[in-house]
């Protein structure tokens, strides 16, 4: 049976990529997203970064494992969001983070 609701959401862990001396270190946080229909995702244009930030502002509810630099627990809020958000390394990990809840990925080739 496939359920029509209204108000769904799903969460995943999406692994950023912080950049560092001689390459990366991968990080994780757990982000609850809200599905977008097609007419509230026609809305944003994606080839622009304040499209990007304002579709990512729509559809991300809830960031979790967060830490500030001395490893102190974070809460989730307005600025938390615009902080990471702003990110260029982790906007795009985010992006992907709910094409990837929304569409499953083939298998094989």
């Amino acid at each position: 049976m496939f359920k029509i609701a209204k108000d769904h959401t799903f969460t995943s862990v999406v692994t950023i990529p912080v950049p560092a001396d001689g390459g990366h270190e991968n990080q994780t946080l757990k982000c609850t997203y809200k599905v977008l229909n097609d007419e509230e995702i026609g809305m944003f244009n994606m080839n622009t970064l304040d499209g990007q930030k304002d579709f990512l502002r729509a559809c991300i509810k809830h960031l979790d494992d967060l830490v500030d630099a001395d490893d102190n627990p974070l809460a989730f809020n307005d600025k938390v969001l615009e902080d990471v958000i702003g990110l260029m390394y982790a906007r795009n990990p985010l992006l992907a983070g709910y094409t990837k809840g929304m569409v499953p990925a083939r298998l094989g080739n």
